[in-house]
């Protein structure tokens, strides 16, 4: 068994996450409590959906309870060999492989989070989802549908999920485009804008300064990329590309797959990468384990799981 810990992005919170744990677990409440000294995160966790559903917001506390339940599955002597995290969840990627301290990456997510809230905002963009069609015809209807703006792929997901970006215009004709070649369907995603596209060009001074006041160091075990979809050690140039780039967590889970891990542990609100990764295993014609944990039934189900249960 090779474990792989996995952690959710952007789009996974919802009101009332990691609040079970925090009181019945006290390693996680530890964690947890000393982000939510001035009592914020608990406020916008439990109590405020309008703030945890703003990109300022929901980035930091996401990787915040994130961070809480990896503090509570090393307590339980779970670790991992290896990580990867969708978009957002690359940063707690990174934390949970001691490259930055738990406090560094409450500051940079929050940084980043307020970066491209106000970035974007100023922008008529959006995202949508792309569901059974070959990411080749895809790219293709991007580029056919850029006359009306700028448009392109967000998000490799899965091999029946790729999400694209950008101007609203743009956006749609790449939508009716993919329709046409024959996607299952074409869905808009309820997001502020256009995500990992050029619009995000102007934050990514701001973002790289932000990296580079990290006291970075070295990582404990390795960390996938979703740029490349490989390891890298261009930790502050690989986020900032992030930001613009595509991220193909396909790739990177083939490649985690070839190298021989065959267990993913999802961090994070729900288990929405857990079912990626099925697929992509699928597709590559191997079997893995997936499970995830974000509350006690999870936790008891993942531990089962790993002592030679089935996820």
């Amino acid at each position: 068994m090779k474990i792989a810990f996995v952690f959710a992005g952007q789009g996974s919170q919802y009101l009332g996450m990691g609040k079970e744990l925090s009181i019945t677990n006290q390693t996680f409440k530890s964690c947890f409590d000393e982000i939510n000294q001035d009592g914020d995160l608990a406020k916008v966790c439990f109590e405020d959906e309008q703030r945890l559903n703003q990109t300022k917001d929901a980035q930091w506390a996401i990787y915040s309870i994130s961070m809480a339940t990896v503090k509570l599955l090393e307590q339980e002597g779970i670790k991992p060999e290896g990580c990867i995290g969708l978009s957002l969840g690359e940063y707690s990627a990174y934390a949970c492989a001691g490259a930055m301290s738990i406090k560094e990456g409450v500051t940079l997510t929050k940084k980043r989070g307020a970066l491209m809230q106000d970035t974007i905002e100023g922008t008529n963009s959006g995202m949508a989802a792309i569901l059974s069609l070959d990411p080749l015809l895809i790219e293709e209807a991007c580029r056919e549908a850029s006359d009306l703006g700028k448009v392109s792929v967000a998000n490799y997901n899965a091999p029946d999920q790729i999400v694209i970006t950008g101007e609203i215009p743009a956006l749609e004709k790449a939508m009716d485009l993919c329709s046409k070649k024959g996607a299952r369907r074409a869905i808009k995603l309820q997001v502020s804008g256009a995500f990992h596209s050029e619009l995000l060009n102007p934050a990514k001074k701001d973002l790289r300064e932000a990296l580079e006041k990290v006291n970075w160091q070295p990582c404990t075990v390795p960390v996938y990329s979703n740029v490349s979809g490989k390891v890298t050690n261009s930790l502050v140039d690989s986020l900032v590309n992030q930001l613009v780039s595509p991220v193909h967590f396909i790739e990177g889970i083939e490649n985690m797959i070839d190298d021989g891990f065959d267990t993913f542990i999802e961090i994070g609100p729900k288990a929405t990468c857990s079912s990626f990764i099925k697929k992509i295993a699928s597709k590559k014609g191997v079997t893995v384990t997936t499970c995830n944990v974000e509350d006690e039934k999870s936790l008891a189900k993942t531990k089962e799981t790993l002592q030679g249960g089935q996820a």
